[in-house]
């Protein structure tokens, strides 16, 4: 199972992870019950120190000495051996061992770690703040540790992404102090010299590789050779000094240099990080909308334009608590989510072609649920189009990073296989999708031709047209999900087809 893709999966780790404090407290107070009771024995041993041959002789001629000793060494001894090699709270250790056969894969730690390079580089966050716990300057009451920044720059250097990764082992140096570091090598196997070696290859092929250009197979080679010999054990001594020299400076400093050489953000990133200017028109308007069934007639709902053309409208206040509760229910608890995937293209068949999993989502078939019923009905007076042929609803939960790649939800026509529109009802006329979760940081749905950036907002809905009036894919209509940095990305959405429409859309008949 891959955990990553869904905060809510993530809630499991959580549960597992509070199973395994609480035996290990267990077993940490049986280890203390032990130890108290073997320094009661050791102090039952303590005598003066005898260092001549006089004083042990005398000690030993003594039989209220000589004979307690020898029985100890005879009966005791081998009794405390046993007793110290006793495995304690073996029952305990038996379950945690149960536990962790369902604890996250190294797949999962991929999309992991994926994830949260993602976040650092949409947003342009700095190692420095990601490890003492701000996030795009809010500071919140966590922390990355040693292990977790080496993850991150082992991850960096195996894409030969090496200036990433140089940020991550500076970082991993920084934090890697006592008492913790002790754990860290004792425990963990990770000693302050195994990523000072790590930091010195990554500062070496970040240099060699200052030019951006792809580095042929020779000069692969060339730069593991040179790698290899400036981690040699016995130049570690220099590299040490020389690092240690290197990281006297301010991080600021470091913090310059890497903003200077980072590339311009893309319209997808600037999109991300807020910096699109609210679009302004007559056209784009607020107001009540009663005219797209006879029910808004009686019960308007709050409607904002967002684009004319393509049309993207957003809804407000149109979610009950109770009906994404009720959905959310049934995903917890009957553990029948799958992964979601982003594409970037679709096979012969019309179906998408998986590239990243991002989420967990489940469906949501038939129309016997009342929560069913009423969300179709509420997107139909929404949009003016109608869903009785199609009342598939799809919950949606974001992981770790989780987001969307940019993308179109129509087939483009000439990849559209035969009897297109008889067998898989047509192409996505419109979609759907109402916001079930506020998202305190990331999580934008953006258009990045249109340079509309919508923030989630709790029972709002957004609706877009994918096809223009004629039936023709609309390009603008190409969006994205912005990393979710902060929260958990909850919605409920639909792709409306357009064989339904025949009486709604006669024009596209």
């Amino acid at each position: 199972m891959i955990y990553s893709t869904s905060v809510m999966s993530m809630m499991k780790l959580l549960e597992m992870e509070e199973s395994l404090k609480t035996n290990l407290d267990i077993y940490v107070q049986e280890m203390q019950s032990k130890l108290d009771l073997i320094k009661l024995y050791q102090d039952s041993l303590k005598r003066v120190t005898l260092t001549t041959l006089e004083e042990k002789e005398e000690y030993v001629s003594n039989p209220l000495n000589a004979f307690p000793m020898l029985r100890r060494l005879n009966q005791d001894w081998p009794k405390w051996l046993r007793y110290i090699k006793l495995a304690i709270a073996s029952k305990k250790i038996k379950e945690m061992e149960v536990q962790l056969k369902s604890a996250p894969i190294d797949d999962d730690l991929k999309v992991a770690l994926k994830g949260m390079t993602r976040i650092e580089k949409f947003h342009n966050l700095h190692a420095e703040d990601l490890t003492k716990g701000v996030l795009m300057g809010k500071k919140l009451n966590s922390h990355l540790t040693a292990p977790d920044c080496v993850a991150l720059g082992d991850y960096y250097y195996n894409q030969t992404q090496f200036s990433g990764s140089t940020h991550w082992y500076r970082m991993a140096l920084r934090v890697h102090t006592h008492p913790r570091g002790m754990i860290y090598a004792k425990v963990l196997g990770l000693k302050r010299k195994r990523i000072y070696k790590k930091y010195a290859k990554a500062l070496l092929k970040e240099s060699l590789n200052s030019d951006k250009s792809k580095p042929t197979p020779t000069e692969k080679s060339e730069w593991n050779r040179l790698a290899k010999e400036v981690t040699r054990e016995d130049n570690y001594d220099n590299v040490k000094k020389l690092i240690d020299e290197y990281l006297s400076g301010d991080e600021k400093i470091f913090q310059e240099v890497a903003a200077r050489l980072k590339r311009k953000p893309t319209k997808l990133e600037r999109g991300c990080r807020g910096e699109w200017p609210k679009k302004s028109s007559p056209e784009l308007i607020c107001r009540y909308n009663r005219d797209t069934s006879a029910f808004l007639k009686l019960a308007p709902l709050k409607l904002e334009f967002l684009s004319v053309q393509p049309m993207i409208l957003l809804y407000h206040d149109v979610l009950y608590e109770n009906e994404f509760k009720s959905m959310r229910d049934i995903a917890m608890y009957n553990g029948s989510m799958i992964d979601g995937w982003t594409y970037v293209d679709f096979d012969k068949k019309g179906n998408p072609k998986q590239q990243d999993r991002v989420v967990k989502m489940i469906a949501f078939q038939g129309t016997t649920a009342p929560f069913t019923l009423s969300i179709n009905r509420r997107m139909a007076d929404m949009s003016g189009l109608e869903m009785r042929d199609n009342m598939v609803l799809y919950l949606t939960n974001y992981g770790l990073g989780g987001h969307f790649g940019k993308h179109v939800d129509y087939v483009e026509l000439a990849k559209r296989p035969p009897d297109f529109f008889a067998d898989f009802g047509g192409d996505r006329i419109a979609t759907a999708l109402i916001y079930a979760s506020d998202i305190p940081l990331g999580g934008t749905t953006v258009f990045t031709k249109l340079k509309i950036a919508v923030q989630p907002k709790k029972g709002s809905a957004l609706i877009w047209f994918n096809l223009n009036h004629a039936g023709e894919p609309d390009p603008l209509t190409e969006h994205s999900v912005c990393p979710v940095v902060l929260g958990s990305r909850w919605i409920i959405s639909k792709w409306i087809h357009e064989r339904q429409q025949v009486f709604k859309k006669p024009c596209l008949a």
